[in-house]
C-alpha cells in the first residue's frame, strides 16, 4: 500500500536529513547520559570510604550501598598496616571518611580534613600518630602514655577497639546517616538488641588475653578480673611477665573464671598457654577477632559473639570462688 503522503525530492532529502540529525542527537544524548550516569555512580562510590572493613560494614548498613574500605580481610592487623600512596589518595579524594579514631587507624585518616571524618573515638594529629607508632615499634612507653593502672579506661572514648562498644557503633551509624542522608534505623535496632542481650547476662567473671572486648562488657554484669599486671602489659603491647601469666593461670586452674576471651589474631606463647589451660579446666572460650572472618559482615559477627556469651552465661554456674571485682566499668 502506498503512503498517501507524497514528498518532493527536496522535501524528502530535508526530512531525511532532519531525521538523521535527530537520531544522531538522540544517540549522542544517550551516550552522554550514560557517561554522566557512570560518572555519577563513580563519584557516589568515591564520596564515602572507611578505614577498615568493620566501619565500612556499619556505613554500608546505613547508606544501603557498598562502602569500600582501605584495610580489608582478616589477614591484616590494622595496628601495623602501612598505607600505600594509592591508599592515602583514596582517603584524600573521599568526601567522607569513616574511621575508628585514636591511634588505631591514624596512619590513614590523618591525611583527610577533619571535618570530613566520622569517627568513633577522638582523633589525633599526624605528629601524635607518628610518636605513637614509634613508641610501640621500639617498646618505648613514657609516663604520660603508659598505663600505670591496669583498670579499664574511665571513658568509652579511651577504648581503642571502639567497634565492640555498642554505643560507639550507634554513634557512628547516626553520624553517617546525618552526613549522607541514609538511615541508621536498622543499625540502631540491631545494636539495641545486642545491648538488651548483654544487659540480661548475669554477674559472671571473665578473663581477656587482650583488652579487645572492653567496650562489649562496659556497663554490664560481665566483670573482667584479668590480673592487673597482665592487663597493664596488654594495654602497653608488651609481653606479660612470667608472674602475670602465672597469676592468670592460677585463676583458670582455681575455677575463678566463667569464660575466657581470646583474640585468635593476636597470639603468642602466653595466650596459647592460657587457652590450653582453659580447655583443660573446661573454661569456655569466646574468640573475639580483631576483624570478622573473611566474607562475614561485622554486625552479623557482633551478634554472633553476643549470642555465644549469652548462651555460655545461661548454662554456667557462677564461679564458686569469691573474687573482688577490681576492674571498674
Amino acid at each position: 500500500m502506498r503512503n498517501r503522503f507524497h514528498f518532493t525530492p527536496i522535501a524528502a532529502i530535508a526530512a531525511t536529513t532532519l531525521v538523521g540529525a535527530s537520531l544522531t542527537a538522540c544517540s549522542s544524548e544517550t551516550a552522554e547520559n550514560a557517561e554522566n550516569t557512570e560518572a555519577t555512580v563513580s563519584a557516589d562510590a568515591a564520596k564515602i570510604i572507611a578505614t577498615t572493613g568493620v566501619w565500612a560494614d556499619v556505613a554500608s548498613a546505613v547508606t544501603g550501598e557498598d562502602v569500600d574500605a582501605i584495610i580489608t580481610g582478616d589477614a591484616v592487623d590494622p595496628h601495623h598496616y602501612e598505607p600505600s600512596a594509592k591508599d592515602l589518595a583514596r582517603v584524600t579524594d573521599a568526601d567522607t571518611v569513616v574511621a575508628n579514631g585514636g591511634a588505631y587507624d591514624a596512619a590513614l585518616y590523618t591525611v583527610a580534613e577533619q571535618d570530613r571524618i566520622i569517627h568513633a573515638i577522638p582523633l589525633i594529629d599526624a605528629e601524635e600518630a607518628e610518636e605513637h607508632s614509634h613508641a610501640h615499634e621500639h617498646g618505648e612507653h613514657d609516663h604520660e602514655h603508659s598505663h600505670e593502672h591496669a583498670h579499664l579506661p574511665n571513658s568509652l572514648d579511651e577504648l581503642e577497639h571502639a567497634w565492640f562498644a555498642p554505643a560507639k557503633v550507634r554513634q557512628v551509624a547516626d553520624d553517617v546517616a546525618e552526613k549522607t542522608g541514609g538511615s541508621a534505623e536498622g543499625v540502631d535496632k540491631r545494636i539495641s538488641a545486642i545491648e538488651d542481650k548483654l544487659g540480661a547476662v548475669p554477674h559472671v567473671h571473665i578473663g581477656m588475653t587482650e583488652t579487645i572486648a572492653a567496650g562489649l562488657v562496659w556497663g554490664t554484669e560481665i566483670h573482667d578480673i584479668t590480673p592487673e599486671e597482665y592487663v597493664k602489659a596488654s594495654l602497653n603491647r608488651q609481653e606479660p611477665s612470667a608472674a602475670a601469666v602465672a597469676a592468670f593461670l592460677e585463676q583458670i586452674e582455681n575455677g575463678e573464671l566463667d569464660m575466657l576471651f581470646v583474640n585468635p589474631q593476636s597470639t603468642n606463647s602466653a595466650t596459647q598457654r592460657l587457652a590450653d589451660a582453659a580447655k583443660a579446666h573446661n573454661v569456655p572460650i569466646v574468640e573475639i577477632r580483631e576483624t570478622p572472618p573473611a566474607g562475614q559482615d561485622f554486625l552479623d559477627y557482633f551478634e554472633q559473639i553476643v549470642d555465644q556469651i549469652a548462651d555460655i552465661a545461661a548454662h554456667t554456674e557462677p564461679s564458686e570462688h569469691g573474687h573482688e571485682d577490681t576492674h571498674e566499668h
